[in-house]
């Protein structure tokens, strides 16, 4: 008889265990359901997320693409009798010597196969946009899609050794844009002086102005422009800095004054006259409640609209001349900034200047 109670508690007991995980089991299996549920909501969101983000690079792509064409003819100077009121009679040259027709046609193939020096990761995983080197070599400024303006010291990433590059690297100063970086320009130097300051157009439409020094002693390189009275927001700047109305794809510094031109896919090229840069503290608190940030003076010069997205631009003439290509044009646009911004149209074609498609070349 007491054989026969103990097997049945035995028994009894085993039941209940079974039951228990059964229930723990069927606890544990809603748990990971809804886990499911939720993993699956987050998958449709990404997806989501993705196709808008492959739109957005192939529009990107669309806007940055340029059209091929077989043979440039650029060079040479300004012949006054070849210009009728502004705009080319003919072809801005019409003889070149076989030296620069052999650069500008197909080179001499000869390309460069070993790198001097190679940054590893110097924008972490995201892709370098852009480079520049300083006037005189000390400095390498890169851009990166991680919204990064990078400055590393040159020189010493090309000092003897293995790990130079990466001590370059990880010594290199950071400075956050608050957008994908991808143009920089150093301000020129002017008879061995010039504004430590670097430029960088941004993939929002501003250019950020960027004290470059490695003596700096703010915690805050990036120049805000300084107030005018009350005004805090004027025309093409706002409190932040210069302002276009779509990425920047191009900024370049005059070689012999403080303005700095840039040029936008919304059409726009603006020139800003910089100076009177002041690194001191600041009362006035920024976003970050940060005041030991500094200011410089920007006055916007000109500002000129076009049809299309600029392309290019450069300074000519030791910066009295700018020109500018427009997209969708057969044709340079010469600005002389001495008369007014005075247009003259050089025609890439060979004829009278107009307003062909870049594949008529």
């Amino acid at each position: 008889f007491l054989n026969n109670q103990s097997k049945s508690s035995m028994d009894l007991l085993r039941d209940i265990g079974q039951a228990d995980q059964l229930t723990s089991t069927r606890e544990e299996n809603r748990v990971l359901q809804a886990k499911v549920k939720e993993l699956t909501v987050r998958v449709h969101e990404l997806l989501a997320e993705n196709q808008s983000l492959k739109a957005e690079v192939e529009l990107y792509r669309r806007e940055c693409a340029l059209p091929t064409f077989s043979k440039l003819t650029l060079g040479g100077n300004h012949n006054d009798d070849n210009i009728v009121g502004g705009e080319a009679k003919g072809s801005f040259i019409d003889t070149m010597d076989d030296e620069i027709d052999d650069f500008v046609t197909s080179g001499n193939g000869l390309y460069p196969d070993d790198p001097a020096v190679t940054l590893p990761q110097i924008h972490g995983h995201s892709n370098p946009l852009c480079c520049v080197l300083h006037p005189d070599d000390s400095t390498l400024a890169t851009g990166g899609a991680d919204s990064c303006l990078n400055l590393c010291r040159w020189g010493s990433a090309l000092a003897p050794g293995d790990e130079s590059s990466v001590k370059a690297v990880n010594d290199a100063i950071n400075i956050s844009c608050g957008a994908p970086v991808i143009c920089a320009s150093f301000a020129q130097v002017n008879q061995g002086r010039g504004l430590p300051i670097v430029a960088a157009g941004c993939m929002d439409g501003s250019v950020r102005l960027v004290h470059c020094g490695f003596d700096f002693c703010g915690s805050e390189r990036i120049l805000k422009p300084e107030s005018v009275g009350s005004e805090r927001v004027v025309n093409g700047i706002n409190e932040r800095g210069i302002r276009h109305g779509k990425y920047v794809k191009n900024v370049v510094w005059s070689p012999n004054a403080p303005i700095v031109a840039t040029a936008s896919a919304d059409g726009t090229v603006q020139l800003t006259k910089v100076g009177n840069m002041d690194c001191v503290m600041s009362d006035d608190d920024d976003d970050d409640g940060n005041n030991n940030h500094g200011t410089v003076s920007m006055e916007v010069i000109q500002s000129m609209h076009f049809d299309g997205p600029v392309e290019s631009i450069c300074f000519l003439d030791d910066g009295d001349t700018l020109c500018c290509y427009v997209r969708g044009t057969s044709y340079l646009s010469y600005f002389d900034l001495k008369d007014g911004c005075k247009q003259t149209k050089m025609s890439l074609n060979g004829e009278s200047a107009g307003t062909g498609c870049f594949d008529e070349h």
